[in-house]
């Protein structure tokens, strides 16, 4: 009982905003699955990061902000968030005007979006007075350090992207699958894209500021591609993709703990066991 309570003390806050993070980052992310649009996925974090990035590299024009960074270690969630969240939402913005103008480059032009922002991070993190040090636990994952301001906002930002998804699945979902008929029945296509940039930004930027990209990139795309295999219908789906992320997350920490394994790259590996396990069973119950 003891150890139980030292190791909860320890994780506590990185437990609490590992399991929001496994309920809604598969949600967007299987969003984005239905809508084709996974590049965009690749992409929006990738851009997330360098606003991040970005907002490492400015700390020194902003005295508060720069003083509340040498005592924690990291700047005001507030203004992370800011710049990531911010950068989520115009990438997605951006994509979707241009695409509606080049269809035929969509793809490319992701990608390309893609290996910009990689570059622009790389450079604005060199830059950085200190960005390098917090880049690097960012990226390896380790949300074992995690304070109660990270979780709190990431608990809180989660919390509201999921009261929206609620809010607004079917809309969203009759748009990605038939804009023609959202149309004839009323629906504004047009204002379901702004609410999927708002939600897909929100979630995005919440995660990368406080958990890191490794693991945001892991929840996004690995659920929703392993829970494919199972009962036909969107909610059986989604609740697949939701139970497969949060066992995944769950079975991380002792994994990331015993294997002495930064929490994001365990929880990837974990992710991708438990959904090749699933995509097993389900075969092997077809055929019998």
């Amino acid at each position: 009982m003891s150890d139980f309570l030292f190791w909860w003390e320890l994780l506590r806050e990185g437990v609490l905003a590992s399991l929001a993070a496994a309920i809604v980052l598969p949600l967007i992310g299987a969003l984005l699955f239905v809508r084709r649009s996974a590049l965009l996925g690749v992409a929006v974090p990738q851009f997330s990061a360098a606003g991040l990035a970005l907002g490492l590299f400015l700390i020194p024009w902003f005295p508060a902000v720069q003083e509340e960074f040498l005592h924690h270690g990291h700047p005001p969630m507030l203004y992370s968030f800011a710049f990531a969240g911010g950068a989520a939402a115009l990438a997605l913005g951006v994509f979707a005007a241009l695409s509606s103008r080049f269809r035929d480059y969509k793809q490319a032009m992701m990608a390309a979006g893609f290996s910009l922002a990689l570059a622009v991070t790389v450079l604005l993190l060199n830059a950085a007075p200190a960005g390098a040090q917090l880049a690097d636990t960012l990226l390896r994952g380790e949300i074992i350090l995690l304070d109660e301001h990270g979780m709190v906002a990431l608990m809180v930002v989660s919390g509201l992207v999921l009261i929206g998804l609620l809010i607004l699945w079917r809309w969203l979902l009759l748009v990605a699958f038939d804009p023609e008929q959202a149309v004839t029945l009323g629906h504004s296509v047009v204002a379901a894209e702004r609410w999927q940039v708002l939600l897909v930004g929100a979630a995005v930027g919440g995660g990368i500021v406080t958990i890191g990209p490794m693991l945001v990139f892991a929840l996004l795309f690995l659920p929703p591609l392993f829970a494919v295999p199972g009962k036909p219908g969107v909610i059986p789906y989604l609740r697949r993709t939701v139970l497969l992320s949060l066992s995944s997350v769950i079975l991380s920490w002792p994994t990331s703990i015993l294997l002495d394994f930064p929490f994001g790259s365990a929880a990837s590996l974990v992710c991708l066991a438990v959904g090749l396990g699933w995509v097993g069973v389900w075969r092997v119950s077809l055929k019998s």
